[in-house]
Formats: C-alpha cells, sequence, structure tokens
C-alpha cells in the first residue's frame, strides 16, 4: 500500500469531488452518471438497446 502525503491526497479527494460534480443525465433512464455514450444513453440503456437490435438482427438472418 502506498502512503500519500497530504498534499497528494488532498489532490485525490478534489479529483473525485471533482468528477462527483460531473454527473450527467441518462435520456433513456434519466439516471446521474458520469459517463455518457452514444444517444446520450448510461451503459445500461445501451446494454437494452443493444439486446433489441440483436433480436430484430437474428429475425431477420433467418
Amino acid at each position: 500500500m502506498q502512503l500519500l502525503t497530504v498534499t497528494e491526497f488532498n489532490e485525490q479527494e478534489a479529483e473525485l469531488t471533482q468528477a462527483q460534480s460531473k454527473q450527467l443525465t441518462c435520456k433513456g433512464c434519466g439516471k446521474l452518471t458520469p459517463n455518457l455514450f452514444q444517444y446520450d444513453l448510461c451503459r445500461d440503456c445501451l446494454n437494452l438497446t443493444f439486446k433489441r437490435l440483436i433480436k430484430v438482427i437474428d429475425s431477420v438472418r433467418k
């Protein structure tokens, strides 16, 4: 385990606080999240979209 100086600890804490303040809203579910992906969706909503697309693609393949 690495020991941190007080200034390093304060810098890491400031970065964490800044990251938490940059919460973005998902257009699919309205949940606040630090990362948004394609079409401004969170990871969970994007996964659901892909699962629906896979079903459509599979039905067209047959």
